[in-house]
């Protein structure tokens, strides 16, 4: 080792200038120019790369919460030519609340319905889930409601007519987003299923 006639610091016998002080002959100079732009470099490489991992992770934990959150979702054939006949009841408020006897449900079979209120018309549908607790939702999701052809039932599954995406009984009322059945917030008081009218009416822009 050679120390730097200009600062002390040291320096290998054959160092054309001094890394630490920069002192050395003009061709030095350039070399030095080189070797910081290529630590500069590498260090610019390891951020880009530790960027990149980190938006690699980030995508990775969505993808498995959508996964968790949309575990209930299959795909179904589309029928948005040939969709089925869907019959609902008409059904009114009173007090401000629309009320449907839970002794009408009947089994799981979906029971469809239709509210409106003055030029608003708002379709739902009401369901006992497989694991015996009673669902509603809106006859609309918020992907596929432009298309206005609802959801039919598949066994346990209602099934979106225009995008096929099925969703198990269970999940009706819980997912949210995406081709989901929008939830419609709404109680019980053992005899009776009671949702708000104006729950309704805050979903007529589905329809």
């Amino acid at each position: 080792m050679s120390v730097c006639s200009k600062c002390g610091g040291e320096m290998r016998e054959d160092a054309k200038f001094c890394k630490a002080c920069g002192s050395g002959t003009a061709g030095a100079e350039e070399k030095k120019a080189r070797v910081l732009a290529g630590e500069q470099k590498g260090k610019s490489t390891w951020l880009i790369a530790g960027v990149v991992a980190l938006l690699i992770l980030t995508g990775v934990a969505v993808m498995a919460m959508n996964k968790k959150s949309m575990s209930g979702m299959m795909k179904v054939q589309a029928v948005r030519d040939g969709a089925p006949e869907t019959s609902y009841a008409p059904i009114t408020a009173e007090n401000g609340e629309v009320r449907i006897a839970l002794d009408t449900l009947q089994g799981s079979k979906a029971n469809y319905y239709i509210y409106k209120d003055g030029d608003k018309t708002i379709k739902f549908f009401v369901l006992k889930a497989s694991d015996g607790t009673v669902r509603a939702a809106l006859d609309a999701c918020q992907a596929c409601y432009h298309a206005k052809l609802g959801y039919r039932q598949n066994g346990e599954t209602m099934v979106c007519n225009n995008c096929g995406m099925g969703f198990k009984s269970t999940d009706v009322g819980i997912v949210t987003g995406g081709c989901s059945p929008i939830p419609v917030e709404k109680k019980t008081d053992g005899k009776m299923l009671i949702v708000k009218a104006s729950d309704l009416v805050s979903g007529a822009k589905y329809f």
